[in-house]
């Protein structure tokens, strides 16, 4: 294993620090979720990583874990990805995880003035003991919440998809169905079509693309077996799309979903759901992340929201954590 760049040590726990350009693996007590794996911050980091890890002194493999990259005095874990924050294994405790952040505000306090901002998962990602372990370290060590975003997913059963959602929604799928579109996966996709038509329906409903070219390419290239893509066709011809991404065994996040404004009295997008959510159920995947519902400003919208919960759709949240540190300098 690669020798830390820094490491703190305190009542049988070590804490090590990793300064980045190319992250390397260190073994995990747990699944990591696919932002916070060393391919994925090679991939979308073009600064250095700053990769705090938690240990059990004279155990491997880490039991915790958080990344930080550099955006002007501000440290943000992640940048370049939906989430980022503390990870760690279930057996971790309230002590080890205080010790985790007190050693990342040391090291980042030799810094001017820095901020730090922690965007976490949904907490439909966690069992609802580790979201409260979590927020309560935060809390004690007086991070304060700065974003706290209704998020909705749908959790996957053996009951089919049109036994869930709303009766309005359940006609406007059958009406999909009787007129003739198809839907399923996007086998070998061609990335510039998918690129241009998530572009076209974004900018018909007044929102910029989060993402370049490269960079949906990139990830789609890069991350094949977490990277899947879904379609609704009539007569050859795409009406709705959507990207998702596999964060982990359990967990597929619907990412960039995107259909034609002309085809919205079919909704389309409730057929590409269904197809989505039948691949759970035969991926034995758990949860299907819808994500939260932004605005081009960055405000709730209210109609998606209600329409992600019409498809099923159970609240949870997603929150941001900020903290300024004292600088030692």
């Amino acid at each position: 294993m690669k020798n830390p760049d820094f490491k703190w040590s305190e009542n049988c726990l070590e804490t090590r620090l990793y300064i980045q350009h190319f992250v390397t693996d260190i073994p995990l007590s747990f699944e990591a979720f696919l932002y916070q794996t060393a391919s994925h911050l090679n991939e979308t980091n073009t600064t250095k990583t700053f990769s705090f890890y938690l240990f059990r002194i004279e155990e491997l493999p880490s039991v915790a874990c958080i990344h930080f990259s550099k955006n002007d005095n501000n440290f943000i874990s992640r940048t370049h990805a939906p989430f980022g924050g503390i990870q760690c294994d279930e057996k971790c405790n309230a002590e080890e995880l205080i010790f985790l952040l007190r050693c990342v505000e040391n090291w980042f306090s030799m810094q001017t003035e820095p901020i730090l901002i922690v965007k976490t998962s949904p907490t439909c990602y966690n069992p609802t003991s580790k979201n409260s372990l979590i927020s309560k370290t935060y809390a004690f060590l007086g991070y304060n919440i700065n974003d706290k975003l209704i998020n909705y997913h749908i959790q996957i059963s053996q009951s089919p998809f049109f036994r869930n959602i709303n009766y309005a929604e359940v006609r406007r799928l059958a009406k999909c169905k009787k007129s003739g579109f198809r839907a399923g996966l996007y086998d070998e996709p061609d990335i510039e079509i998918v690129y241009t038509f998530i572009k076209e329906s974004r900018i018909a409903k007044g929102y910029l693309m989060s993402m370049t070219f490269e960079q949906l390419e990139s990830l789609i290239n890069n991350f094949p077996k977490q990277c899947k893509i879904f379609v609704v066709k009539i007569e050859g011809k795409i009406i709705a799309l959507t990207v998702t991404i596999l964060v982990c065994k359990g967990i597929l996040y619907n990412f960039m979903p995107a259909d034609l404004a002309t085809y919205k009295s079919f909704s389309p997008m409730v057929y590409l759901m269904e197809t989505v959510y039948n691949y759970c159920q035969k991926e034995e995947i758990g949860i299907l992340d819808l994500g939260v519902s932004l605005d081009s400003n960055g405000n709730e919208k209210p109609g998606l929201l209600k329409f992600k919960k019409n498809l099923g759709g159970i609240k949870s949240f997603k929150i941001s954590y900020q903290k300024q540190l004292k600088s030692l300098n």
